[in-house]
């Protein structure tokens, strides 16, 4: 089981209104791991939602967002054809495992009693994410891991 894709939504304007029909003006200007590894060569694709607010997406344990959690900048006019100011422009974005964690608040999620396990499930019962637990002589490891 991978774990299911989060959608990270952004908002972008021209001149302080909403810019639409621009998803093809958008690529990521830089894609990072918080430790500095570049991911920019798997950065995802970017689509519009509607209403000046677009969106990308990704899942846990497959790239980009393989190597810890991302941050970014998104360069909204790549061919300068919207004409955004450079505030407008460029919009920074990040990917974090903890946004997985914001769903223990809505979704369901399991803990096995005996290894510590976690899973978070979706409102149909499918497992999202799930958090193994790694015991060692000295210390309970928390790591994610994608199946």
């Amino acid at each position: 089981m991978a774990n299911t894709a989060i959608e990270i939504p952004f908002y972008v304007a021209k001149d302080g209104s909403p810019l639409t029909g621009a998803a093809a003006e958008m690529n990521f200007e830089s894609l990072k791991t918080v430790s500095g590894t570049d991911e920019i060569g798997s950065a995802p694709s970017i689509s519009e939602i509607g209403g000046g607010w677009y969106k990308f997406s990704v899942a846990y344990g497959t790239a980009p967002f393989d190597s810890g959690d991302l941050v970014g900048v998104i360069d909204a006019d790549k061919n300068g054809n919207n004409n955004l100011a450079s505030a407008e422009r460029y919009i920074p974005v990040e990917a974090r495992l903890d946004f997985y964690g914001l769903l223990r608040s809505v979704y369901k999620m399991t803990q096995d009693k005996l290894t510590g396990d976690m899973e978070i499930k979706d409102s149909t019962g499918n497992t999202i994410l799930k958090l193994d637990i790694t015991d060692s002589d000295s210390e309970v490891i928390r790591e994610p891991v994608a199946e």
